[in-house]
């Protein structure tokens, strides 16, 4: 992180809670390649929780293209539901916490556990 004519800082989350996460890296193939406007939406027993892919949010920003879900103490979510740009929906069912990566499309392709 940075500011104006400052400093830079690197910050570290070294808490091992035994928390769970779920990432996803979506790629368009008809809506635009980085998905930018695809919406993500997770469901869990506890809830359910929602993502937009945006390449930032406000002035000289810059967001991960990366969506990211907290899970908790949990292994899996419920099911993810992707809205794409293109109008199109796709939707999968227990998926496991890690790293995934989706081609619009396509088939979720589990990168590694988290």
């Amino acid at each position: 992180m940075t500011t104006n004519q400052g400093p830079a800082y690197l910050y570290r989350n070294d808490i091992a809670n035994g928390n769970r996460g779920l990432r996803l890296r979506l790629t368009g193939a008809r809506s635009n390649r980085d998905a930018i406007g695809a919406v993500v939406r997770l469901r869990t027993p506890d809830g359910s929780q929602m993502r937009t892919v945006r390449s930032g949010s406000s002035y000289l920003s810059q967001s991960e293209l990366a969506v990211t879900f907290g899970l908790g103490p949990r292994n899996a979510a419920q099911s993810i539901i992707v809205e794409w740009p293109s109008g199109q929906t796709q939707e999968f069912q227990n998926i496991a916490a890690g790293r995934h990566t989706l081609t619009e499309g396509g088939n979720l392709v589990t990168q590694s556990r988290s």
